[in-house]
């Protein structure tokens, strides 16, 4: 159960952190700047969703089959 809170944190952090990201990209002063905070947002979205093959995605699985 402490695993899958933890797994769910780390997932709402990067959602946070994605969130805060795209919200730079909309006020950010130049094509670069803009460009950077866009990247760095689907970054944290990529590690907000786990995917196939992901250490994260089979650990919230596993974390859940024991709850």
């Amino acid at each position: 159960m402490f695993a899958t809170k933890q797994l769910r944190k780390h997932a709402l952090e990067c959602l946070r952190l994605q969130a805060d990201c795209m919200e730079l990209a909309g006020i950010a002063q130049g094509h670069d700047m803009q460009a950077h905070f866009v990247h760095m947002a689907g970054f944290w979205g990529a590690l907000a969703v786990p995917r196939p093959g992901s250490k994260v995605g089979l650990a919230l699985f596993e974390a859940e089959q024991t709850t």
